[in-house]
């Protein structure tokens, strides 16, 4: 018998409610403690650009970049197997979500983490977004300056046109990257698994499933809106990391089953 389809959106949402019976509030501290570190950069952020001097700007956007990814990514990627161990019926507190800051080794493997995907982000950002940074290149005054010519009239028709190279780019980028969303599931799934194995597992799967996932995404966009609100992330950002985790759960094994089914199928 030919493996089961993914399930859809429904019986992936139905599934999440259920795994956060009982434990809503152990999910809410946990969903919620990578939203506080974000709000806490905010605040700093926001107090040091009051504070000092406007030339010392770079400098805060340069603190701001590195807080994200040395602290608010690991604590995400731990909040992510927080769920995971969660959705699998474990019991833990909360605290869970920072176990990538228990050791070095486990330090070190979610920095690598997320080092990888922004590079693969990045290789699949820039080439999407290079015709939008080349009409803004063409439409700055400073390069006919430099050129020593006047600014071609054609140029004043570049800015729609940039506009639109931007979002295109922006959804295009999106697009690409989707085929890694799989790869926060299946770092935390096996603290053994190397990273490279993470990301190549992560693309092979996704390549099946992109489509329940997007449908999944757009099932939860009510949700999402909701959670714009602040206050209502106590409910919605629980139930939002349950469903991802219960859809990359349900794929894999999918994934799984039909390996099995050829396999048994060329015996």
């Amino acid at each position: 018998m030919f493996p089961e389809k993914i399930p859809g959106s429904q019986v992936v949402k139905s599934t999440a409610g259920a795994a956060l019976t009982g434990k809503y509030l152990a999910a809410a501290v946990a969903a919620l403690l990578p939203v506080f570190a974000y709000f806490l950069l905010n605040i700093m952020t926001s107090c040091a650009y009051t504070v000092l001097p406007e030339r010392y700007g770079i400098f805060v956007t340069l603190f701001a970049i590195i807080f994200t990814v040395f602290v608010i990514f690991p604590l995400f990627l731990g909040t992510v197997r927080f769920f995971w161990r969660l959705t699998d019926g474990l019991e833990e507190a909360p605290t869970e979500a920072f176990f990538y800051f228990g050791s070095f080794a486990l330090y070190k493997r979610a920095i690598k983490s997320v080092f990888i995907i922004l590079f693969k982000f990045l290789t699949v950002f820039i080439p999407s977004m290079l015709p939008y940074f080349v009409t803004v290149l063409l439409s700055n005054a400073w390069l006919y300056k430099f050129l020593g010519t006047e600014i071609p009239l054609w140029v004043a028709g570049l800015a729609l046109l940039s506009a639109f190279l931007k979002y295109a780019g922006i959804f295009i980028s999106l697009i690409l990257f989707a085929r890694y969303y799989l790869f926060a599931a299946v770092v935390v799934m096996d603290d053994d698994l190397l990273i490279y194995e993470a990301v190549h597992i992560s693309t092979m799967i996704s390549s099946r499933s992109v489509g329940a996932f997007a449908a999944l995404v757009v099932s939860l966009i009510g949700w999402m809106l909701l959670s714009l609100l602040i206050a209502p992330m106590i409910y919605t950002a629980p139930f939002i990391l349950s469903c991802y985790v219960i859809h990359c759960r349900y794929t894999i094994v999918n994934y799984n089953r039909t390996l099995e089914f050829y396999s048994k199928e060329q015996l």
